[in-house]
Order: structure tokens, then sequence, then C-alpha cells
């Protein structure tokens, strides 16, 4: 869940519900239909629920045809085939033959309206319903039950009050991470606003407000240490979700096993996630951003030499600059795990 409000999901109901084949056969507009197996297709939009990193393009032409049917200017029926008929031509023929769905939902809000898009990518669907009038929706409806990844792309769209708001939900299971086709992006006219840098930083903070608040479960080390590890764990990962963040916590915890522990840092990234706009999103874990923190070195006049991560908490190291020019530099630690001499041939310099 990331795009709708927990509202919306409560009251979320279809209103009207068209499809298209999309193949290099062409395109033949079809009739809407009546809402059928409503409940199946309310749990697949919610299957592709995830936060807006997309803007439409002020000139976007789905834009201006899903504000055309919330105003009245198009019907469903009418306006939906002209969508369709746009994301076949986007589509071309080398693109996988499948069905696209349009949805019309409708929420308790009477001045909120969405638009859902799905594609199924479904070869040995397309080929099952050549001449079998009607019978394309049931087998679509099989073909999900037999294969979970047939949802090849969606977007959601909110409309209020007749007017389409700039961020959308889209998403495309064959790309990498968050991006979507060329075909798809050009056939919403849509810019990805959001880069996988951004979504990292927040993911960071999120990393270190969560040990933060649950400072007193932390082995030795504390919250800064245990950011270190967070931050590894997630940087060695070829995703970055919901489920890799709430891990990658509890191993920086040592809590792995720990079922109160466990489910009280799921329900905090979760909520984290939501506030960020994170919600539903999967993506690569940018690795500059989950950089091994820089090691900053002081040398005093003294020949005293001290060297800590850049990013340590000051409970661990304070710097405190004196009237005189001096500075005292206070260390605090649990216990010392090296206390050695350092024969003169082997100590650093410069």
């Amino acid at each position: 869940m990331g795009f709708f409000t927990d509202d919306e999901l409560a009251s979320l109901r279809i209103e009207n519900m068209i499809l298209h084949v999309v193949s290099e056969e062409g395109f033949q507009p079809q009739r809407s239909r009546p809402v059928e197996h409503a409940e199946f297709f309310l749990d697949r939009i919610k299957d592709t629920d995830a936060s807006a990193i997309f803007e439409f393009d002020p000139s976007s032409n789905t834009k201006r045809i899903v504000e055309s049917i919330s105003t009245g200017g198009h019907t469903f029926e009418s306006g939906a085939q002209e969508l369709s008929q746009d994301f076949a031509r986007f589509h071309g023929s080398t693109s996988k033959p499948g069905a696209f769905f349009v949805f019309e939902l409708r929420t308790a809000q009477p001045e909120v309206r969405f638009f859902s898009f799905i594609k199924y990518d479904y070869q040995q669907v397309i080929e099952q319903s050549a001449g079998e009038n009607g019978d394309l929706l049931r087998l679509i409806l099989q073909a999900f039950v037999a294969q979970k990844k047939a949802i090849q792309k969606s977007a959601i769209i909110r409309v209020l009050e007749g007017t389409a708001l700039s961020s959308l939900s889209a998403t495309d299971r064959i790309m990498p991470g968050l991006e979507i086709a060329d075909y798809f992006a050009k056939f919403l006219h849509v810019k990805r606003v959001r880069s996988d840098e951004e979504l990292t930083r927040k993911v960071r903070d999120i990393l270190r407000v969560t040990l933060t608040e649950i400072r007193d479960s932390l082995p030795t080390g504390g919250v800064p240490q245990a950011f270190r590890r967070a931050q590894a764990s997630l940087r060695d990962r070829g995703t970055v979700n919901s489920t890799s963040i709430s891990e990658a916590i509890i191993a920086a915890s040592d809590a792995v096993g720990n079922k109160t522990l466990t489910e009280d840092v799921t329900k905090r990234v979760a909520r984290k996630l939501r506030s960020a706009n994170l919600d539903g999103l999967e993506f690569p874990p940018d690795r500059t951003v989950l950089q091994r923190p820089a090691l900053r070195r002081v040398k005093t006049t003294e020949g005293v030499i001290v060297l800590y991560p850049d990013d340590l908490d000051r409970s661990f190291v304070e710097r405190r600059p004196q009237a005189d020019g001096g500075e005292i530099i206070t260390i605090r630690t649990t216990m010392a795990t090296e206390d050695d001499v350092v024969r003169e041939g082997s100590r650093t310099t410069h």
C-alpha cells in the first residue's frame, strides 16, 4: 500500500471496467462491460499499489482523457477506448501481446475518483481466446491463478474534482528497479521525479531513526554501531524494500529470532515508509549513499592521534573548544578492545 490512503482502500470499489487485446493483429475497440469478479480485480489493483515517483507532463493525453471522463466530456466507454487505442499504438509489435484493462474506481469521497490501468502479459491467454467470444476474462482469471506474475504493467491515477493530480503510481515488472518501459512512459507521458539516490537517503534516515527509537534494545556499541551494520547490510542487497529494511535493522540489533522486537521493528518501518512515500517500492540501493563512513583523523600538537568514524554519535566522541584555543576531546566507550604499545619505527607521522 502506498498510493491509496487507508480510508480509500477501505471504501474502494470498481465503477466501470473495459478490456482490450493488445497485439500485432491490430486494435479492435470493445464495449465497456459489467463489473465482473470485482473482489478479484480489486485485489489485483491493490497488488499494484505503490507510492508515486512519476509525474505527468502537463500536455499528457492520458491525463486529458481521464479528466474528460471525470467531467463528462467523454463517456467511460469512449474515453477508455481512446486510452486503450493509444496504449496499443505505443505498445507496438515488438512487445508481448496481452490484455489491457482500464478501471474507473470510486471511494466514499464523492469528489475523488481513480483510474487504474493493468496490462496482463500472457501469450497463452490471447491464443486461447481466439474465436471464443466472452471467454477472455475467464481465461485471464485462470491465467493469473496459474501465473502470479501475469501483471506486467500498471498505473494508478487520482482525479480530484475533475483534475488529475500530477503524481501517479506506475510499475513495470520487466524493468529493473522502479523504471518503466519507454513505450509505457510515452503512453502515460510521465517522467520519474524521485531518483534511487533520493530514495536511498530517505531509507538511511529511516534506519537511523528506527534504531534510535529502539536504542534500549541494542547491543554494545549502541546506535552508531548498529547504524553502520544496517547500512552495510542494505548496501549488499540487490533490492531495497520494506522486508530488507526491517531485516537489516533486526540483524544490526542482534535480534534475529526475537519475535517481539521483530514485530515492533516491522511496524515502525512500515509507518515510516508510508510517511516518507516509499510504501510498496522496490529499488536498487545507491551504494554511494550507503558507503562506509569516512574516518576522521585528529592529531594534536602533543602528538596524540585520534581516529574515529566521521558519523559517530557525539555521545561517544565529544569535542569542546576552549577559550584559549585549545580543545577537550572526550571519548566514552563501554570497552577498549585494543591497548598496545606501538614501536617507534611503525608509527605514522603524517
